[in-house]
């Protein structure tokens, strides 16, 4: 390694790979092959969704089925003052008194679905400490992460994505000032950024303390101990923390082309128009060579949100791509290969003015177009986002491929041992990481002491009007009006949000809150600042899951919005 003469990669990279790396990087090709060859197996035999579910880092590796409904309707859904009272600053904190839930029927040729198994409510709600269990799927836990791994994480990933979403914060705030219309279009923008940004900083907080850090170096010193004194297990698993700090060092070295170079960052209209340039050319192939997201399993969902009527702003994607190509421009300089092919001697602004002014894939009814008859349209098509496209795909696609070779492949060997050796030394008592899949976590219903006083495990419609007035009731403590005009039809005593202590993450978010007996008792929608560290370590001292009360929901359907076949329907169900 390191010979003036070992070949470079088109990126720029030096091939520095081992042979130990080189057959890593072909076993994770032959795993990903044979994960696709499975799911599409499933959905041609089955007509279910198929999913490769990797647990324990690799070590096990399940088949998950799903049915999946097409036709999905709106039922109900309150006012977004009623679900997300106290807005930004309530937002990750308890306690709470947000009445976030909404309601979907599920169709099957014209007609709702008839299931045989559903959730039957429990209208009397949980009490204090009782049991209970959420369903769900939370979207990924790092706990198998090496100690490197995590350093990693808090000197490089965590800083710029935290300053990346402020900065787009920033951005967004300005064009928002423009006018109410320009304010309406980026205020869903805005809150995924603010609720990313919250959560990036309460992970980023558990990183950066040192007696969460602390606690993981000595649980891997245990580990790796225990590993060493054993001869079979040193062989089979002692490399994997040193070829995990190895990935990580080439990570650090090369972390502006793994920001900037592999995806373009930030603007929807980039990733949607690299989705349908590179749909034709993915199909073509066989399944097990094609990239993530373009599998017979996964194609449908990938191209459903393309395909979706969704508004695409013009003048927002702009200046949205105008500020990525403006950092990418500034981060590698004009005489980049990769800045040359995105400006073509153009400054950024004229860059992302030109690919939005003149293109039309805004319009859904085109975007369906060019994806009909497996996209064959899309190569003949003269749209200038799609040239933009085309002028960086090969080098994202070359990047991509570097860093699976030399980081992800790397990572993924390395994690997978760690996790086969933390089974070989302690059994399966632990469960693994959360993967973006179906899970079942349990816990039970309780407060937590919080300073010097105690927060206490259920709030009330009492002190969502207490809140509202303490403030003036306007802003994001506002009431809605019929919260207003109909206080006095309400039973204020009736819970209306709860915590418990359920090991929930980003994702959980409409997780059903079940009792012992199987009854739905809850809804999550959120959980407490203190447990965004649990992403790495899981501490249940303080750390909560937040969710709204069954008794609240149905107190609010019958009282505030006259739901009451609704709840009728609920009712009936339960008997």
């Amino acid at each position: 390694p390191g010979r003036s003469d070992a070949p470079v990669d088109p990126v720029g990279h030096r091939d520095v790979r081992l042979p130990a790396e080189m057959v890593r990087t072909k076993a994770k090709e032959q795993m990903d092959a044979e994960i696709a060859a499975i799911e599409a197996e499933c959905q041609k035999t089955t007509g279910l969704r198929g999913q490769v579910v990797s647990l324990y880092g690799g070590a096990r590796h399940v088949l998950y089925r799903y049915k999946q409904y097409q036709d999905v309707r709106l039922v109900f859904a309150p006012e977004l003052q009623a679900a997300f009272f106290g807005g930004d600053y309530d937002n990750f904190t308890y306690p709470r008194y947000d009445f976030d839930v909404a309601l979907l029927r599920a169709y099957e040729n014209g007609k709702p679905a008839r299931v045989k198994n559903y959730l039957k409510i429990n209208p009397e709600g949980a009490k204090d400490g009782d049991p209970i269990f959420v369903s769900g799927h939370p979207a990924r836990t790092d706990r198998l992460v090496t100690y490197d791994g995590l350093l990693y994480d808090r000197d490089l990933v965590y800083p710029e994505m935290i300053r990346r979403l402020k900065h787009m914060q920033e951005v967004l705030d300005a064009y928002s000032a423009n006018g109410p219309e320009q304010a309406r279009r980026a205020r869903t923008y805005l809150y995924f950024i603010a609720n990313s940004l919250k959560a990036r900083e309460g992970e980023y907080r558990g990183l950066t303390d040192p007696k969460l850090m602390a606690k993981k170096e000595a649980s891997e010193k245990v580990l790796r101990q225990a590993v060493a004194k054993d001869p079979k297990l040193e062989k089979a698993y002692g490399s994997a923390w040193s070829d995990a700090e190895g990935a990580y060092a080439w990570a650090r070295e090369h972390q502006k082309d793994i920001l900037y170079k592999r995806s373009m960052p930030g603007s929807r209209a980039i990733g949607m128009v690299l989705t349908i340039l590179r749909y034709p050319v993915e199909i073509a192939k066989p399944d097990k060579d094609r990239l993530e997201g373009f599998h017979d399993a996964e194609i449908a969902d990938s191209l459903r949100y393309i395909m979706a009527p969704s508004p695409l702003y013009k003048d927002m994607e702009e200046i949205l791509l105008a500020d990525d190509l403006t950092t990418i421009a500034k981060a590698f300089g004009p005489d980049d290969p990769f800045v040359k092919a995105i400006l073509q001697g153009r400054t950024p602004d004229e860059a992302a003015k030109e690919a939005l002014a003149n293109t039309r894939l805004d319009d859904a009814a085109f975007r369906r177009q060019l994806l009909a008859d497996k996209g064959k349209a899309v190569a003949g098509t003269k749209d200038s986002l799609l040239a933009l496209a085309r002028r960086i795909d090969p080098i994202l696609r070359q990047t991509e491929k570097v860093v699976q070779d030399h980081l992800e492949a790397v990572e993924e060997s390395a994690q997978t041992r760690v996790a086969e050796a933390t089974l070989a030394v302690y059994g399966q008592d632990a469960y693994p990481d959360a993967s973006g899949t179906l899970r079942l976590s349990f816990g039970k219903v309780a407060g937590y002491p919080f300073a010097t006083t105690l927060v206490p495990p259920f709030t009330t419609f009492y002190g969502l009007y207490d809140r509202a007035y303490s403030f003036g009731d306007k802003g994001d403590f506002a009431l809605t009006r019929r919260q207003t005009e109909r206080r006095d039809t309400l039973d204020l005593k009736v819970p209306l949000n709860f915590v418990c202590t359920a090991d929930i993450t980003g994702g959980n978010s409409g997780s059903p809150v079940v009792d012992k007996e199987g009854r739905l008792v809850g809804l999550v929608f959120d959980g407490n600042m203190e447990s965004h560290p649990n992403s790495f370590v899981y501490d249940e001292s303080q750390a909560r899951c937040v969710a709204v009360d069954i008794r609240g929901i149905l107190q609010g359907l019958d009282k505030l919005y006259d739901a009451k076949p609704l709840v009728q329907e609920m009712l009936d169900a339960a008997k």
